[in-house]
């Protein structure tokens, strides 16, 4: 499931958790412990929503607020 999320992101350069899980369905918690794993290998890096919409509503998922990003060459 590693590669299928290097795959994933490589190809797609963003996703958020449940992009990911849904593409692999897969429990998204089942997928984070892996983001973190390949977040601390330097292959992909976490980053905010840069989004000027957001009013702090809470009516999305925590997981759909945060990106992972491919930054391995």
């Amino acid at each position: 499931m590693l590669k299928d999320i290097q795959e994933y992101l490589r190809k797609h350069r963003r996703a958020c958790l449940n992009d990911l899980a849904v593409h692999l369905n897969a429990d998204p918690r089942a997928i984070a412990p892996m983001l973190e794993m390949l977040a601390a290998r330097g292959r992909i890096r976490r980053v905010g929503t840069e989004t000027k919409n957001c009013g702090g509503c809470t009516k999305c998922l925590p997981q759909s607020l945060v990106l992972w990003e491919w930054v391995r060459k």
